[in-house]
């Protein structure tokens, strides 16, 4: 799912290196963005390493009752260098994907990466994320979670296995609604399949 990415079995390091999945600096600029292993039948996985985005910026509470999605977005949009509010994403998003009534419309997250691709941001969405997938995936890109039964959406910074010494099994979040439903800034395995199911967003792109 998140996180990860192969290239074609026939592509070289040298062209992986040049595979833009990231925000798209070159070998030639001296440093490389991703990093590389041969995953199985020789493909090349990229994964992208905790200083390619801004995953410490600090957490920007929501302003609106409904617009948790908005306001995790557009903190993810600005980790990769997109200065936008969360009112410019509900703007952006328009009627048919987010509404005061609903929040956001479609719980797949398919309406946010439809945005996304508008902002010039390529992204991927996964209606039945598991805990597993999203862990795996924490601290290697922008990524957004909405749970169902939580009524909520949260951006991601990091998972606990890239952090020593950490609970095992947490995700550290940027919650803009620290505190609702008992979650502050760290949601563990109990509270994800608790508050599920869960949609997740994660950018490929930008």
């Amino acid at each position: 799912m998140c996180g990860l990415r192969t290239v074609p079995s026939h592509t070289t390091l040298r062209t992986a290196q040049r595979y833009r999945l990231g925000v798209g600096k070159s070998p030639t600029q001296g440093r490389y963005l991703w990093t590389f292993r041969f995953g199985a039948g020789g493909r090349i996985v990229v994964q992208m390493a905790l200083d390619d985005w801004d995953w410490r910026l600090p957490r920007d509470n929501q302003d609106l009752a409904w617009d948790c999605a908005a306001c995790s977005t557009a903190w993810a949009m600005r980790t990769v260098g997109f200065e936008v509010s969360e009112h410019d994403v509900i703007a952006g998003l328009g009627p048919s994907r987010i509404s005061p009534t609903y929040g956001l419309l479609d719980a797949s997250g398919a309406g946010l990466v439809s945005y996304l691709a508008e902002q010039g941001i390529s992204a991927e969405n996964n209606s039945a994320a598991s805990f597993e997938q999203v862990m795996a995936a924490a601290g290697h890109q922008p990524m957004v979670i909405g749970g169902r039964s939580w009524c909520h959406w949260v951006a991601v910074r990091i998972g606990s296995a890239l952090v020593p010494g950490a609970p095992e099994d947490t995700l550290l979040l940027m919650n803009p609604a620290p505190g609702y439903m008992g979650i502050d800034q760290v949601l563990d395995r109990y509270g994800f399949e608790t508050l599920g199911s869960f949609s997740a967003v994660w950018f490929t792109a930008w």
